[in-house]
């Protein structure tokens, strides 16, 4: 019920941006919606368009997807994951780079198509920050 106060993240400050920082750590606590409310913020604040907002967009999957395996709910999850798959290539692909934004894509692409048979995994999936 709080209102988030995040400031616009970019190239030159996601090393040290906190928001974007704190949002990894709770995904990696297990802390899905959380996640996924900052992840929104950034996403918002990024426009909702462009490579930055698609990198954003597939972070909220994948918060979702925890959200939903935390629920049970298995099929909903797998199509986030995939979801999030599709938006991590796309930005792979447009970016024309294996890292983006501290995101190690090819790394993370790789661990969420094992995902796609085993979703109940994300809980043991950390996503890290190259700083």
């Amino acid at each position: 019920g709080i209102e988030l106060e995040c400031h616009p993240l970019t190239q030159d400050n996601f090393h040290e941006h906190s928001d974007y920082h704190y949002a990894f750590d709770l995904f990696n606590f297990g802390y899905y919606w959380e996640s996924h409310v900052w992840w929104e913020e950034l996403w918002h604040l990024a426009g909702r368009k462009g490579e930055l907002a698609d990198l954003l967009k597939g972070l909220i999957k994948l918060a979702a997807a925890g959200v939903k395996m935390k629920l049970g709910h298995e099929v909903p999850a797998k199509g986030h994951i995939e979801r999030g798959i599709e938006l991590f290539e796309k930005v792979r692909n447009h970016a024309h780079t294996v890292e983006f934004f501290g995101v190690e894509l090819d790394r993370l692409l790789e661990e969420l198509h094992s995902l796609k048979e085993t979703p109940e995994k994300i809980r043991e999936l950390q996503i890290e920050l190259i700083r």
